[in-house]
């Protein structure tokens, strides 16, 4: 994904003062998203009033958790970024050394970290929230849902489950393992767009709409429907006691090919079961909507609106990540067309917000500020 040209192997140094005043006008500027957070996180504690079972996580811990898993991620996306703009547009004669320059003049860009810091704190205080609720899932709301949502699978698809059109195409152990590689993908791609957005130079309408469009469907998705249609996907059917199991077969092929190559969804699945069962601190089942498959597609959404080929390339990944979901076991195929439906009328909704949000004067205070710096 291609950068916005502010800083290059030779970037514009920016005038050393005045950060801490730009840091501010870039919290003002994030209003509408502290705004989501506040009322996200005022839910949640009428929702710790109404279920005092429930027992909050330390704050601290999973902020450090969430740090510690994210940072790699978010300076790997970054490295890629900057790598593509270094070898497709500047094509040095040492790229290595270009890179670590550019590296060096994107980290120290003023104007691209107050950008960016009040969204890695608004991402913390989301996430937290987002987590809590995610793990207590099954106190909230009993997983119930798995019955009918895999029978409206079979009606859908013409009597027979997806994954039973699908295996015998591709059902094969290489190609399996290419489809669990494109889906664990996912992670390192949603924190490459995240911090594309997050760090731009520029206060765009699209980063706006992204950004409302991204915690909205994660509130609403992840988290107002996971808890109504609480289920655990085709992975877990059978140990919730379901039977018949429609996706034995499957689960039995894909533990076989884990024999043969390593299958990363196979031990995950374990591990969220343990945790399901209390004997494992991952935990956090939950299958419709697949916000996985949502924000595949919000990323692709996005990229158009950045560069076309990627944007196609984005698709791509979506459209593996849908493949790959039914054939990992891990939703129905509802599941993903719930949350694409979602996410396209977010998507649609939410231009009109972010024009109007970018009319308000915190936010055009904000824009000239990081112009002038330009």
């Amino acid at each position: 994904m291609d950068l916005p040209a502010g800083v290059g192997v030779v970037a514009r140094q920016r005038p050393a003062h005045g950060f801490l005043s730009l840091l501010r006008k870039s919290f003002s500027a994030h209003g509408i998203y502290l705004a989501i957070v506040a009322v996200y996180y005022a839910g949640y504690l009428t929702v710790l009033r109404l279920y005092p079972n429930m027992q909050p996580s330390d704050f601290l811990l999973m902020a450090a958790g969430f740090i510690a898993f994210s940072m790699p991620l978010m300076f790997m996306g970054l490295g890629f970024m900057r790598f593509y703009h270094i070898a497709v547009h500047v094509k040095p004669e040492r790229p290595v050394a270009a890179l670590i320059a550019d590296l060096k003049a994107f980290l120290s860009d003023r104007g691209r970290l107050a950008h960016g810091l009040p969204m890695v704190v608004i991402m913390i205080l989301f996430m937290y929230v987002f987590v809590e609720l995610k793990a207590n899932i099954p106190l909230l709301n009993p997983y119930s849902w798995d019955v009918a949502l895999a029978e409206a699978d079979r009606v859908l698809h013409f009597g027979r489950q997806p994954w039973e059109w699908l295996q015998p195409v591709l059902g094969y152990v290489p190609i399996t393992f290419l489809m669990n590689i494109n889906y664990n993908a996912w992670f390192a791609i949603m924190w490459m767009v995240w911090v594309f957005f997050a760090f731009s130079d520029r206060a765009s309408e699209t980063r706006t709409r992204f950004f409302l469009t991204f915690f909205v469907a994660w509130i609403v998705g992840g988290g107002l429907l996971a808890i109504y249609f609480s289920s655990v996907g085709p992975a877990f059917y059978g140990r919730l006691g379901l039977s018949p199991d429609p996706f034995a077969p499957l689960m039995s092929y894909l533990r076989g090919a884990n024999e043969i190559v390593p299958i990363w969804a196979i031990p995950v699945q374990d591990m969220l079961w343990q945790g399901y069962q209390g004997q494992s601190v991952i935990d956090g089942i939950s299958g419709m909507p697949s916000m996985h498959n949502g924000t595949a597609l919000l990323f692709a959404l996005a990229g158009f609106k950045v560069n076309r080929g990627v944007g196609w390339l984005l698709m791509g990944h979506a459209i593996l990540i849908f493949l790959g979901s039914i054939l990992l076991a891990w939703h129905y195929a509802v599941d993903t067309y719930a949350a694409w439906a979602l996410v396209l009328i977010l998507w649609a909704a939410m231009a009109p917000v972010a024009r109007w949000w970018h009319g308000r004067r915190a936010h055009i205070e904000f824009a000239d500020a990081l112009a002038m710096r330009a």
